[in-house]
């Protein structure tokens, strides 16, 4: 069984007259075994209150995933995103049963994320400026050493989930997706009167997130993809665009000896190297830059050469 093992930071150096806390670091392992899963670093004291005659501080790291050992694909949880399953740093106040768990959204002291104040232990008041803002850049830290450290693994397909990306008012209405009697019928017309069998649903409804490809790791056309929305105003490939940089070329280029063209689409694909039709609600449905010629023709697969990274739908047109 492969597993991931990484030494990360658990704390930055901060020191003050109520607080001290030390450089630290610790080891955090997630074992690709199949299902969801939480990693937890074992406890590590990092410093200690002077505050209270120097009760000792312990820290220790959490960090979820979910593997899918049939289709060897990593599933993580990216720094932006708010669950309660995003990365975690939780800190202790020895001898007291007070804890603080820190997330990219917020310092949460009690059950059902509340946010509270602890009698003894915080780091959100004006004692310790700028703590919980160290705390926050350990988390990242940690996301991005994870992230690089999977992308070592021979084989493996990384998916990181992400937020939506920001839309505007107008646009967001623009975007709604337009269902009736659960069949997608394209996206919101203000010009268009609903009756009471449409639906609505948001674009959210069918982010995932992003992807990374092993290099050379082989896909295929999404047959009958044609109809899908547009997310942010945008194509799929602009959509791309704005997450990963301006493409120039094929992601897949002259791959098997195929003639690409020069115009790029953002096309989707399914891993493999059968092009197939997708069942509405697949979460396995991805966005990458490709020539026309490649995005027109099902009778070919393809493969991650000149870009490895992807945009993730979940949802797929459900």
């Amino acid at each position: 069984m492969e597993t991931i093992a990484v030494t990360v930071p658990l704390a930055a150096r901060y020191q003050n007259e109520f607080i001290n806390i030390e450089k630290t670091s610790c080891t955090i392992a997630l074992p690709l075994e199949p299902g969801s899963h939480t990693a937890v670093s074992d406890p590590v004291r990092i410093g200690s209150l002077s505050l209270l005659n120097n009760p000792g501080i312990t820290a220790q790291l959490q960090v979820s995933y979910e593997y899918d050992k049939d289709r060897n694909i990593l599933t993580l949880y990216g720094t932006t995103y708010v669950s309660e399953q995003s990365t975690r740093l939780k800190t202790y106040l020895e001898g007291t049963d007070e804890y603080c768990l820190q997330q990219m959204d917020g310092c949460y002291t009690g059950k059902n994320r509340e946010q509270d104040y602890n009698a003894q232990w915080n780091y959100t008041s004006p004692l310790t400026p700028g703590l919980e803002e160290h705390f926050k850049e350990i988390i990242r830290d940690v996301n991005h050493i994870v992230f690089r450290a999977a992308k070592t693994v021979e084989g493996l397909t990384i998916r990181v989930k992400t937020p939506p990306p920001q839309l505007t008012q107008t646009a967001y209405k623009n975007l709604l997706l337009v269902y009736k009697n659960g069949i997608f019928q394209g996206l919101y017309d203000p010009e268009k009167h609903y009756d009471d069998n449409f639906t609505f649903k948001s674009i959210q409804s069918v982010w995932g997130g992003t992807v990374h490809f092993y290099y050379g790791e082989n896909f295929a056309n999404v047959i009958g993809s044609t109809p899908d929305p547009k997310i942010g105003g945008n194509s799929w490939l602009g959509l791309w665009r704005n997450q990963f940089g301006n493409p120039t070329i094929c992601t897949s280029y002259q791959y098997g000896g195929f003639q690409c063209n020069n115009y790029l689409v953002g096309g989707h694909i399914i891993l493999g190297k059968k092009a197939s039709v997708v069942p509405r609600g697949s979460d396995s449905v991805y966005i990458m830059p490709i020539c026309n010629a490649h995005n027109n023709n099902d009778n070919v697969y393809m493969a991650a050469l000149q870009y490895l990274d992807g945009i993730w739908l979940k949802n797929y047109l459900n």
